[in-house]
């Protein structure tokens, strides 16, 4: 296809424009037909079926290209915790890639894991709508 270099590298796109702007990119994009976005899946090594559709191309595309964990499961299991915590803010991995990590291998945080995650939701949620009552107040000054 002119203009489209089928060789594009879906990583290089995504860390340019990031998860969102990859996904809206290539979504809107006239030239990225399927057979160029399947052409662009194949170094990633998809194996979607034949009958995705377009969106859902997109969508597993971005998912696996975005992806920072470059390690095997059999390297990450011979790291200790510091370790893997060293390595996991070095490549500035995504929390849903870690989450994705945790079902493959059928694991749930524990309690604590989760409660960590409540609070911390709880805590985001409570300061930005405070943040948001307090500007609302002044507007109405």
């Amino acid at each position: 296809m002119p203009g489209v270099d089928q060789n594009s590298d879906a990583r290089q796109l995504v860390r340019l424009l990031g998860i969102e702007g990859a996904r809206a990119g290539l979504l809107q994009s006239k030239r990225m037909t399927v057979e160029t976005l399947r052409k662009m899946a194949e170094p990633l090594k998809l194996n979607l079926p034949e009958r995705t559709t377009r969106q859902q191309l997109i969508d597993e595309l971005v998912k696996v290209a975005s992806r920072r964990i470059d390690k095997s499961i059999d390297e990450l299991f011979s790291m200790d915790k510091d370790a893997l915590m060293d390595y996991f803010e070095r490549v500035e991995v995504e929390p849903e890639e870690l989450l994705d990590i945790l079902k493959e291998l059928n694991l749930s945080p524990r309690r604590e894991g989760r409660r960590s995650l409540l609070e911390f939701a709880a805590r985001e949620l409570s300061e930005t709508g405070r943040f948001m009552r307090i500007a609302g107040k002044s507007e109405k000054l």
